[in-house]
């Protein structure tokens, strides 16, 4: 999506290894609980965001180390239109995303598939139960979900159509 709309992206996850590796004293660890990371890192996602806004173009910030109810506070705030969605997969078993997960190794970001089949296991079953959560707060929150589980493809194109406006 972001290439096809020519939308500049930031990454969570290259902030939380920038952390972790560069600046230890600051306990952001990626073996940490998301929402733990969420909560240690917002001041500085918080400050990325509102330099991005400030720059006047269009930016995806997308990572797993974002609270709905944080971010809904953060949008209730400003005056700055934001879209924002959540993507999840709460009603997948963890064997079948385990063999969706399997059947795609190998692309170039692929450090899941590098750590073995139980941890694999283990993780997708904690980010299971955390998307029926996560859910469940966008629901609370008025704010949009889109489940993956079923149709990862009609699930990602539902929340570009969201994200694009259309």
């Amino acid at each position: 999506m972001r290439v096809r709309h020519g939308v500049a992206w930031f990454p969570l996850d290259a902030l939380k290894m920038g952390l972790y590796l560069g600046a230890p004293e600051l306990g952001v660890h990626p073996e940490h609980d998301d929402q733990e990371t969420a909560d240690r890192i917002w001041p500085i996602v918080r400050a990325i965001v509102e330099n991005l806004i400030f720059d006047g173009r269009d930016y995806l910030v997308e990572g797993v180390n974002l609270r709905a109810e944080t971010i809904a506070a953060y949008i209730g705030q400003g005056e700055n239109p934001i879209r924002v969605c959540f993507l999840g997969y709460p009603d997948m078993s963890t064997e079948a995303k385990l063999a969706y997960v399997t059947r795609h190794a190998g692309l170039p970001n692929d450090w899941l598939n590098r750590m073995g089949q139980e941890y694999v296991s283990r993780y997708l079953d904690g980010c299971r139960r955390f998307s029926g959560q996560l859910r469940d707060d966008c629901a609370r929150l008025g704010l949009p979900f889109f489940d993956t589980g079923a149709d990862f493809d009609g699930g990602l194109a539902a929340a570009e159509r969201c994200l694009i406006g259309d």
